[in-house]
């Protein structure tokens, strides 16, 4: 009789498993109540220590998109992924940027002197563990 209700349960339940769909782990919006993968998160403040590493404290530049972009592809978000397009994005913001534009991100029609450029990307740069730090990171082959 447990091994016939047993089967039972077990053909009931196959056709709820090919309806079921794992979670798509390759954006960043995620509903109400849905649980939220963590593995990406940070990514963002991760390429901008790369680029600040770069602009300000002087490491050797290197490729934006092959660090961060092949990360994500290696985990299965390639190209047509919202993890994907947002990174690409930040990425094309930060290569091409001076300090400035970097510091303003979307407000790009505030006025700001060189002095506050230089004041908050030392801010930043201390709050990310200094120089040393970020080009030791910077320079991690992944």
């Amino acid at each position: 009789m447990f091994r016939s209700s047993c089967l039972a349960t077990l053909i009931c339940s196959v056709p709820l498993a090919a309806v079921a769909q794992s979670p798509n782990y390759c954006r960043n919006s995620f509903k109400q109540n849905e649980p939220i993968e963590l593995r990406f998160m940070g990514l963002e403040y991760q390429i901008l220590a790369f680029a600040l590493a770069e602009k300000y404290c002087g490491a050797k530049p290197k490729s934006l998109k092959s660090r961060f972009l092949g990360y994500l592809e290696k985990n299965g978000c390639g190209p047509g992924t919202e993890i994907y397009s947002q990174v690409g994005a930040a990425i094309a913001r930060m290569e091409g940027s001076s300090l400035k534009i970097i510091d303003m991100g979307a407000e790009e029609n505030v006025a700001m002197s060189r002095q506050q450029v230089e004041e908050w990307a030392s801010n930043t740069v201390a709050e990310f563990g200094g120089c040393e730090a970020l080009t030791k990171a910077h320079d991690v082959e992944n």
